[in-house]
C-alpha cells in the first residue's frame, strides 16, 4: 500500500503465504496481504501523527505502543 502526499511517499508492506494443505484461493491471499499493508501503513501514520504532535509541544502523558 502507498501513500503521497506530493511530498513524501509511505509504503505499507503486508504478505500471506498458503498452508500446503489449504485450498488454493489467490483473492484470499491477496486480501490478506493488502489489509496486512494497510495495517502498516496506518501505524506509520500513527507514528508520524506522534512525532509531529510532539513537535509541537502537543506530547500524550503516556505515548502510545499500540494503535488501533
Amino acid at each position: 500500500a502507498v501513500l503521497g502526499n506530493g511530498k513524501t511517499q509511505m509504503v505499507g508492506r503486508g504478505k500471506a503465504r498458503c498452508n500446503p494443505q489449504d485450498v488454493e484461493i489467490p483473492a484470499i491471499g491477496d486480501e490478506l496481504a493488502a489489509s496486512r499493508a494497510m495495517r502498516d501503513l496506518a501505524g506509520q501514520l500513527m507514528h508520524a501523527a506522534d512525532r509531529d504532535l510532539a513537535a509541537v509541544g502537543a506530547v500524550p502523558d503516556l505515548p502510545r505502543t499500540t494503535y488501533g
